[in-house]
Order: structure tokens, then sequence, then C-alpha cells
């Protein structure tokens, strides 16, 4: 009888201890909390800064970790949790769970404006909930979108959809676009937005002073500025700091410079690469490690351009030198030590094409340090 009591208890321990495990794998993710403690401190960013030097850290949770959304964990997360801290932050995910719907008001109706007419754009999907779902601009700009009505099962979270939507209001803020805005589902359907072959999109510039510094930046363009993040004003003057973090005037802080423009641009496409579809993600990686462009940059980079050009049989990419350069001149105060700057044009095809193969490499990453990249898809 104490022989069966002992193997009931040992059994009863047991079944608690999966119990307890399978609650602990059921708890529910808190963005910003790296520590899996329960809630956002100053210890999550500390966390956040020795994962990512690779110094021990006890326990760690890289998905509650990714503060920014940008589905990588880097030193703009710290800064993300220590600015969510400071109360400056416009982060609302910060310290919610993913399935958690917003408890402040998205914008406030009473300062914000009406869209006229109806709203349209390719977005890419960032979170789904019972009655709306929030998505950003699928070519990046610096504002976000809920847009109330349930969608099917049949959409996920990173989807590239085109959506029609009424009844938009927006917030004001400083620059081109709205950071808030809201409206009401009319359609929703697979995207497909293709890139308008004359524009350089998303050339984005990352400063990295060895100290906090105010850098001047400014461009010179065969072409027309078409965007710009923070606004340009015939140039940026903007305080950086070791980790690229950039603050304006207004004390908005930037992970990067970003612009787009229509380039006059005569490219060279006499050498390059042929990469199937399938290869597309693995080729960036190698290419873009080549190039100078640390994992961070990268993962940007691929971000961006993976899902247009996945899907083609194949692409003959050519990353450009002075053909682009020419055209979009980058003039920088107080001088850089090292700059980079990575341009790739690309066409789709639907045959492998023989193409003479391009060497890649890139400057040593020392001192001041300015890194851009961008790209056009161009017509063959």
């Amino acid at each position: 009888m104490k022989r069966l009591k002992s193997i009931l208890a040992i059994l009863l321990a047991a079944i608690l201890l999966c119990s307890a495990a399978a609650s602990a794998e059921a708890a529910p993710v808190i963005i910003g909390d790296a520590d899996t403690d329960g809630e956002v401190t100053v210890f999550d960013a500390t966390a956040i800064q020795r994962y990512i030097v690779f110094l021990p850290v006890s326990v760690f949770d890289e998905e509650a970790a990714d503060a920014d959304a940008d589905n990588s964990v880097s030193i703009l997360d710290a800064t993300e949790i220590q600015r969510h801290l400071a109360g400056l932050s416009a982060n609302n995910m910060i310290g919610r769970t993913k399935s958690e719907p917003p408890t402040e008001e998205w914008l406030n109706r009473n300062t914000a404006k009406k869209m006229e007419g109806i709203y349209t754009g390719d977005l890419e999907i960032l979170e789904i909930h019972d009655d709306y779902f929030i998505a950003q601009p699928y070519v990046p700009l610096p504002y976000v979108i809920k847009i109330h009505g349930s969608i099917s099962e049949h959409w996920c979270i990173g989807d590239h959809v085109y959506c029609v939507c009424e009844n938009v209001w927006y917030d004001e803020a400083p620059g081109i676009y709205p950071y808030h805005c809201e409206g009401d589902l009319v359609s929703i359907e697979e995207s497909t937005f293709v890139p308008d072959p004359n524009v350089a999109y998303k050339p984005v510039i990352y400063l990295y002073p060895e100290e906090e510094t105010q850098v001047d930046v400014s461009l010179e363009l065969n072409g027309e500025l078409l965007i710009s993040e923070p606004l340009y004003n015939d140039g940026w003057t903007v305080k950086a700091a070791p980790d690229g973090t950039l603050t304006d005037a207004d004390g908005k802080t930037y992970d990067y410079l970003f612009w787009e423009a229509k380039l006059n641009a005569d490219y060279d496409l006499s050498r390059g690469f042929c990469v199937k579809g399938a290869d597309t993600e693995a080729f960036l990686n190698d290419a873009l490690k080549q190039l100078g462009l640390n994992r961070h940059e990268a993962d940007d980079f691929i971000e961006f351009w993976l899902p247009i050009m996945e899907k083609n049989p194949y692409s003959v990419i050519s990353f450009q030198t002075d053909a682009y350069t020419d055209a979009a001149g980058l003039n920088i105060s107080p001088q850089p030590d090292s700059v980079i700057r990575v341009f790739m044009t690309w066409y789709a095809s639907d045959s492998a094409v023989d193409i003479p193969a391009q060497e890649l490499t890139a400057p040593d990453r020392s001192g001041f340090t300015v890194v851009e990249w961008g790209g056009s898809m161009v017509q063959k």
C-alpha cells in the first residue's frame, strides 16, 4: 500500500510539473519583456544590449525583445524600450501582449483631420484582431493605419495587401505623412504592387559617429526628390548617436534618413548575377555581407526587396557604383571616415541569363561610418 501511495505521489508530481511547463509555454509574449519577468523595465534593455554582443543572459526571449517589430533584435530595440520608459516612445505595442488590443486611443478625433474621398494603398499587415487590423505601407513610409473591419482567416501577419478604406482620419505630425490614421475597410485583396523603374526606392542613410555628433546631410540629385523623412528642407541636420539613433530639432528620433527620387541615371548592367527566385534570400545575405552591410542593415534591405523579387523565375541583379553616385551625390559634414553606398538594380526574367559575374567589395568600417542602401527595378 505504501508503495502504491509513493507511485501515485510521483505520478501526481509529474502531472503538476507537466501542467506548470504547459502553462509556461502558453504564457503570452509581452512586447519588450526580454527577460520574461512579466514587466518591461530597464533590465530588459540591458538584456538586449548583452545579447547582441554575445554576453551571457540567464533568460532571453527573442520574440519579446523585438520591441520595434522589425523581426530582428538590435540596439534599436533597447533604445525603443528606454524611450518607452521615459515616456518618449510612440510605440503603443510595448508592454502589451501580441494579441491584446490597444488600451489607449489610436488618435485623437478632436485634433485629427478627416481625409477627403477614399484611401487606397498597398500595405503589409502588422497585427490582426477580431474587428480590426493594423498595417503599414508596403513601400515603407512613416505611418501606420488601423483599419476597422474583420478579415478572413486567409490573411496573415506579413501579407501584402491592397486595401480600400473610407471614413479615414489622420493625425497631424511633423513631416509629409501622418504617423497614425484609421478608417473603415471597404475591400481587401492581394497586392499587385510593381516598382516604378525610374524611381530609386528607399535609399536610407545610417549615421554611426564615434561620439554623439551634430551631422548635416544633403543630396545632389540628377532628378526629382519625391519623399523624405524627416522632411528634407534642403538638407537634414540631426544629432547622431554611436548606436545609429538620429534625433531631429523637434526631439523626434529615427533609425535612418529616408528618401526616394526619380533619378536620371544611366545604370551599368554589363556585370552582375542571375539569381533564381527561390535563391534570392540566400544570395542577398551573402552579397550584402560582401558589400559591407551589418546584420541589421542587411535585414532592413532584405525585408523590403525579398517579397518583390522572390516571386520572379529569375532576377538579374547588378550593384551600381559610379552610375548611381553620379546621379545621387551625398554631402556629409563632418566628413565621415568610412562611406558604404549599396544600390541594387535588377530586372525580372523568365529564363536564366548569362552575365559576367560582378566583383563585390567594401571599404573597412572604421571611425565615423555612413551606410546607405537603396535600389531600383530597371527595364530591360
